[in-house]
């Protein structure tokens, strides 16, 4: 899928650089939040010690960010985005993404209301990966 950014994740991407001192893979609005994808092991060095860059861009830019952790295998990169939502586990059949949960408290929380998050989460992960469906159990 081809990524489309205007000018102002354009100033979020040279901003997160110049502070962060990585390279970002991606940026995008989710949830009225900024999430920036960036290397597994780059992190850590985006964040800062105790929360301290993350911190200064958020209160720079007055929007939470939520640095997200790329990983070519679907399963981690899923484990990865939702969390702190734990994941019993998460699994692919046939183009379709299955992912089961503990309890309905879990799940409910992976869903949303009117299933807002799940549709969501699928137009993050199909940015990256081929999937059809997204489901939870």
């Amino acid at each position: 899928m081809k990524k489309i950014y205007d000018a102002e994740l354009i100033k979020y991407i040279a901003l997160f650089e110049s502070i962060g001192r990585v390279s970002i893979k991606d940026i995008f609005q989710y949830n009225g939040m900024l999430c920036c994808v960036v290397d597994k092991d780059k992190v850590s060095t985006l964040i800062g010690a105790h929360g301290a860059k993350i911190k200064k861009i958020q209160n720079m830019i007055k929007k939470r960010v939520k640095v997200v952790g790329y990983s070519s295998d679907l399963k981690e990169f899923v484990k990865d985005f939702i969390y702190p939502i734990e994941a019993d586990s998460v699994e692919e059949d046939n183009g379709d993404l299955i992912i089961s949960c503990k309890d309905s408290r879990t799940k409910g929380l992976l869903i949303g209301r009117g299933r807002q998050g799940l549709f969501n989460l699928h137009k993050v992960v199909t940015r990256y990966f081929k999937i059809n469906d997204i489901k939870v159990k």
